[in-house]
């Protein structure tokens, strides 16, 4: 049985020559490249959070121009320091980055609008809501966000070597001393802080390249989900405390 080709929409066939152009234009075409670039990233974002808006939050449509706007600047600047890098990405895995940027941008507006609530004329009753705080527990929907950070972290970290997973365990996540994780790996210090930077930016850019970061995660969620994700086996060394 022959597979169904995945179609993407055609303005995602143009992100990356738009992308490279800006990064080998000379100083002298740089603004229309930029230009360029930025109106591709709007017009995708813009179509993206539309398409998601009604799953995540009502918006107007100034609040998508709002989001496109934002996003699509701080995609250019991602790009034009080379941090967004696509090369070897198919048109569908950057339609699909494209719209999980749009869905974090949604997202955030969402809980902004959820803290924006006006105080109420009786101080005594501003006082009662500021003292009853919070909910505890997390909404479906940032159990949802952060089980697919979950999902991708755990696939990033399977990408690192075997060496880089123990150190980023017991360095970066545990928050062990560099002295105390090279005695227990056998390294010399200088080799697990190393090791440690290069797996957090390998990290980072995994993550980045998979549409998720650390700033759309709801803590509660995070930490719900976390706990029995059981993280110390992806590293491939037994659970610890």
């Amino acid at each position: 049985m022959e597979s169904v080709p995945v179609v993407a929409p055609q303005w995602a066939c143009h992100i990356e020559p738009a992308i490279l152009a800006l990064q080998r234009v000379g100083p002298e075409g740089r603004n229309a490249a930029r230009a360029e670039l930025w109106r591709l990233l709007h017009a995708a974002l813009f179509a993206a959070a539309r398409a998601q808006a009604g799953r995540v939050a009502p918006v107007s449509r100034e609040d998508l121009e709002d989001i496109a706007s934002g996003k699509a600047l701080e995609l250019l600047q991602q790009a034009e320091g080379k941090g967004w890098r696509i090369e070897g990405r198919a048109p569908h895995e950057v339609a699909g980055f494209v719209a999980r940027v749009a869905r974090n941008g949604l997202v955030d507006l969402a809980r902004r609008r959820g803290r924006e609530a006006p105080p109420p004329a009786d101080p005594e009753r501003w006082q009662a809501a500021v003292s009853d705080g919070v909910s505890v527990e997390a909404g479906p929907l940032e159990l949802t966000i952060a089980e697919e950070f979950l999902v991708g972290l755990k696939t990033c970290v399977a990408a690192l070597t075997i060496r880089s997973r123990r150190v980023w365990m017991q360095r970066v996540v545990l928050e062990r001393p560099s002295r105390e994780v090279a005695g227990s790996l056998g390294l010399s210090v200088a080799n697990v802080d190393v090791t440690a930077q290069r797996a957090r930016e390998a990290l980072t850019e995994c993550m980045a390249a998979k549409g998720h970061t650390v700033a759309g995660i709801d803590a509660r969620a995070f930490v719900t989900l976390w706990a029995g994700a059981d993280p110390a086996s992806w590293t491939g060394v037994e659970a610890e405390a």
